[in-house]
């Protein structure tokens, strides 16, 4: 390499997200490899069988990484699932302020700076909030913002009816319209519908 050795570019890499098969014509720099997590060390002239055996090492840790990365992704899928269930939503009424599961929350529906919670109970809550103070917060719980008015819980969702403009029917039997800046949103969020 013109200017520095490859152990000095190494040491200047702030990211080793790549694996190392060290190619030298001097054995000198076994030990320097090794500190490097080489994944092999192979003397020039090359012998071909071993630069195919290195890449093979190469191309299973690599796979190694990923399936671990996965499997974490996995379990961290399966955490946020699990305090999600346990989360509450503080909802703060002129008499009380409610502590409630998103889930059981079917739809939200703004009136100006108050909004209106739907409950699979049949139960409603209104709070002197605007609805886009809820949006954020509820997103995280699978909910979508389908009409400037109205967030619903994907959960809840029975059918999406395409004509008069087209709009939501909900399990307890809502109809909740789609605006037209929305729809591509509505889409794509019903695409990922578990």
């Amino acid at each position: 390499m013109p200017g520095k050795t490859g152990f000095e570019m190494l040491k200047e890499l702030t990211d080793y997200s790549f694996e190392i098969i060290l190619i030298t014509a001097y054995d000198q720099y076994g030990i320097q490899a090794i500190k490097f997590s080489a994944i092999d060390y192979l003397l020039k002239p090359v012998n071909i069988e071993e630069l195919k055996a290195a890449v093979q090492k190469a191309e299973n840790r690599v796979k190694g990484k990923m399936q671990n990365y996965e499997l974490e992704n996995l379990l961290q899928l399966i955490k946020n699932r699990e305090q999600k269930s346990t989360h509450k939503l503080a909802l703060p009424t002129l008499k009380e302020t409610r502590f409630v599961n998103p889930r059981e929350i079917i739809r939200c529906e703004s009136s100006n700076a108050y909004t209106s919670f739907f409950f699979s109970s049949g139960e409603k809550i209104i709070v002197s909030r605007p609805i886009y103070e809820y949006e954020e917060l509820l997103a995280a719980f699978d909910f979508i913002r389908c009409h400037q008015s109205h967030l619903v819980n994907k959960e809840h969702i029975k059918s999406w009816v395409k004509e008069d403009g087209g709009y939501l029917i909900l399990d307890n039997g809502d109809e909740i319209p789609i605006s037209r800046s929305k729809k591509e949103n509505v889409t794509q969020a019903l695409i990922h519908l578990k």
